[in-house]
């Protein structure tokens, strides 16, 4: 961990009845042993869900709530990232909405939908013949013909830099235009870890200014962005010991759901 780090004393662990090999795992992420205690009452085993229900402003008494609304951890970090409280998630869920449709609604805009299977109308036509005709081998033709219902201005942005490819498809149906893609990509942030900032009206240089602003290497930001906590939150966890390394680990569980 990090210099100053006192040495783990699995003594308070085991006299609140956690294995010594469990509680290394749980002083690791800093919590202490009547956290974990708590934590493990409220039926959560592994640290990390536990930092991030914490990192959600969320208590084991409201983990059974939660559960009984089928609301998983990483969506509620979801939730909060949003700023909707517990009671409005559990709401909007029920109601069909995911928080990105009901960040949205909150803001008076219309909701939408990157799988949105709608036609793509005249933007779609005029585009394949930008991209050449009727030939299917053709690497752009392929690209837009996958991307018939986005913006047809951000897929002429990818297509004029002949960037084509997965990556490029994955930004396009986030409605993020080539240049600005790049952009996110310097700071590490994935497509739609971006575009939970994009939809909060913030640009990638906005984003960067308010980690470095926190104390946060710029190195370790797509880390714990992707992990969804606030660059404040963030530095609190640093000064409490927990590493960029662990936040990769919440970003992960994120990515797995």
């Amino acid at each position: 961990m990090t210099s100053g780090t006192p040495e783990f004393d699995p003594a308070p662990y085991e006299a609140a009845g956690i294995p010594a090999a469990e509680a290394h795992r749980w002083w690791a992420w800093r919590l202490t042993a009547e956290q974990a205690a708590t934590w493990r009452r409220a039926g959560v085993a592994d640290p990390a869900e536990a930092t991030q229900w914490t990192t959600a402003h969320l208590t084991p008494d409201t983990v059974a709530t939660c559960r009984a609304a089928d609301l998983t951890a990483t969506e509620a970090l979801l939730w909060h990232e949003y700023e909707f409280d517990l009671d409005e998630a559990i709401t909007l869920r029920q109601q069909g909405h995911t928080p990105e449709q009901a960040y949205d609604l909150k803001r008076g805009r219309k909701p939408r939908s990157p799988d949105d299977p709608t036609a793509p109308g005249d933007a779609f036509t005029s585009l394949m013949a930008f991209a050449g005709g009727g030939d299917p081998r053709d690497r752009a033709q392929r690209f837009i013909a996958r991307l018939g219902n986005a913006d047809a201005l951000v897929i002429y942005s990818y297509c004029g830099e002949d960037w084509v490819d997965d990556e490029a498809a994955a930004w396009a149906r986030q409605n993020v235009a080539a240049p600005t893609a790049r952009m996110w990509q310097e700071l590490g942030l994935r497509p739609a870890e971006a575009r939970r900032y994009i939809q909060r009206g913030l640009t990638p240089m906005a984003v960067a200014r308010a980690w470095w602003q926190a104390g946060i290497p710029f190195e370790e930001t797509a880390s714990w962005a992707g992990a969804g906590l606030t660059p404040e939150e963030a530095a609190v966890q640093r000064a409490r010991g927990v590493t960029a390394e662990q936040a990769e680990t919440l970003r992960t569980l994120r990515d797995d759901h």
